[in-house]
């Protein structure tokens, strides 16, 4: 079977192919915009078992990165920046869909997220690129037990029927995909493309007219697009915009507004950054592929604490969390006294709260480090989340990591540091010295989120009584893996004065009044930081 065109690649079939061992391709490719393409549109294209791979332009997510093809049976696999590009090369004892195959060669190219439960697909499925990173299976690829369903989400073209029984025994979940529709939910981005990696915290900067931006981006936003878009704040006469252009420009953080009248004051931090996360997370929620295919991943808080003064704040901030599949793991440090005492307390803050919650008592002389562990070990959520028990949260918190995860790959998500309440002084400080959204080698550890997997591959915690978060970013990153920081907003870092509170954090009040962009006195009530009134 022929290749197929995709604009921005090139495919060329080299000599040497075999009834036994496949095509053999040669790809090349202006981006991995282009490429993402090319994986999706050669689904059913035929067996492949070599392809080598050129992509013009390409930068690693982090310095010494490469990802795994994540594919068996590889005799070689190679990957060599060149230039502005790189070459990549695979070749496989067997061959397999030419989807498949470059799917893997996309995985060793760019973050994949892990656990997905990738769908299987069958040939004539477009999706211009969405989920390319997650061909793994095709229909009428290799052998199959027919002992085992063949499929749990199935991605059908819009034209494929099949009588009921026949759909029952052979997939769990069948998904009609046509242009901007996958079964019941509308899929209007791409999350690896359509993300605001890159936008800072504090961008406050040109706004567009609706004319203008469809001027430019009138066939929509594709890969090289995102960082022009970084200087673009937000756009007017939005309602004018196509539904997927307009998905598109807020999954990439522009906001969204029928005037100028209803964009917020030029010195606005804290109105801009909402407006554009406000946006962005609706979108990255109800427009990318994920709900069509899979349910959103359960997630368990993590919240250690040898203070029970600070327990009712910490289980409002885990209380108030929309996140839908949701369980809390309380760790409380004391003796057998201590936590039969302070037990009884969590029930009551939890009561008729839709969630589920587990309590466990650790020894006082037990590390942080320990804590954490048995924290996890008791947890049933694929991905799991530290919550720390004296700084603030707005309801969307979690939320917000799951859909940095979903777009960035990374093995840990967590928040940039950009809002600081400093007790001593009595002032909350927004301070974005750490770039927002981009990959990085520190988050705030109060925000810290890891799948269950991740967290074992890599060791656990460490049973260190200090910097249990650094400890836990440097084996993810000495293993290969990557860090995502993501926004700063819904997440207010309590700094409290060297009163011997326990606060692990080494550094002094003092070093956060430095480099600030804007100081407001007290403690700063919106509920974009968790901090509205009432807040305990």
């Amino acid at each position: 079977m022929a290749s197929p065109t995709v604009p921005g690649t090139r495919v060329r079939e080299r000599s040497g192919a075999s009834a036994d061992s496949g095509a053999r391709w040669s790809v090349r490719a202006d981006h991995l915009g282009c490429y993402r393409q090319l994986v999706t549109a050669c689904v059913g294209a035929g067996p492949v078992g070599s392809v080598e791979v050129r992509i013009d332009k390409w930068r690693r997510p982090h310095l010494g990165w490469v990802g795994s093809p994540g594919v068996g049976g590889v005799d070689e696999v190679a990957v060599r920046p060149k230039g502005d590009g790189v070459e990549a090369e695979l070749v496989l004892r067997d061959p397999r869909d030419a989807g498949v195959v470059l799917s893997a060669v996309l995985r060793m190219l760019q973050p994949t997220l892990s656990g997905f439960p990738a769908p299987t697909w069958m040939p004539g499925v477009q999706t211009d690129g969405i989920l390319a990173e997650h061909v793994r299976d095709v229909v009428g690829d290799g052998e199959v037990d027919p002992h085992v369903r063949r499929a749990d989400a199935l991605l059908v073209p819009s034209d494929w029927s099949v009588d009921d029984e026949h759909a029952e025994g052979f997939a769990e979940h069948v998904v009609s995909v046509s242009p901007g529709l996958w079964g019941e939910h509308e899929v209007r981005i791409d999350p690896t493309i359509h993300r605001p990696h890159g936008r800072s915290s504090d961008a406050i900067g040109e706004v567009w007219s609706a004319d203008r931006m469809l001027e430019r981006y009138r066939t929509g936003v594709t890969l090289t697009d995102i960082k022009p878009l970084r200087s673009v704040s937000a756009v007017t006469e939005a309602a004018s915009l196509p539904p997927t252009l307009s998905a598109q420009l807020a999954a990439a953080g522009v906001v969204l507004a029928n005037s100028v009248d209803e964009l917020p004051a030029t010195d606005d931090y804290l109105a801009w950054q909402s407006a554009s996360v406000a946006g962005r997370r609706d979108v990255l929620r109800t427009h990318a592929p994920w709900p069509a295919v899979a349910h959103w991943p359960t997630v368990s808080v993590l919240l250690s604490t040898h203070r029970p003064e600070r327990l009712a704040h910490a289980l409002a901030m885990v209380r108030r969390q929309d996140y839908p599949h949701l369980q809390v793991i309380v760790v409380l440090h004391g003796n057998e006294e201590d936590v039969a005492r302070f037990a009884p307390s969590v029930r009551e803050a939890l009561d008729g709260w839709d969630g589920e919650w587990v309590v466990i008592g650790m020894p006082a002389e037990q590390t942080l480090g320990h804590a954490l562990a048995a924290a996890s070990a008791r947890a049933d959520g694929e991905l799991l989340t530290k919550m720390d028990d004296d700084d603030f949260y707005a309801s969307t918190h979690i939320w917000d990591l799951v859909l940095a995860r979903m777009y960035s790959g990374a093995q840990v998500v967590g928040k940039a540091l950009d809002w600081i309440y400093l007790t001593a002084a009595d002032t909350t400080v927004f301070r974005p010295t750490y770039p927002a959204e981009r990959f990085a080698k520190f988050v705030a550890g109060g925000t810290m989120l890891i799948s269950a997997g991740d967290l074992a591959e890599v060791g656990g915690w460490r049973p260190v009584p200090k910097s249990v978060d650094r400890a836990l970013l440097d084996r993810v990153l000495n293993s290969g893996g990557l860090v995502y920081r993501t926004h700063g907003l819904g997440y207010v870092y309590v700094r409290n004065a060297a009163d011997g509170s326990g606060n692990t954090s080494q550094v002094n009040e003092d070093h956060f009044l430095t480099k600030t962009t804007a100081t407001y006195p007290g403690l700063l009530r919106s509920s974009s930081l968790g901090t509205e009134s009432g807040s305990q």
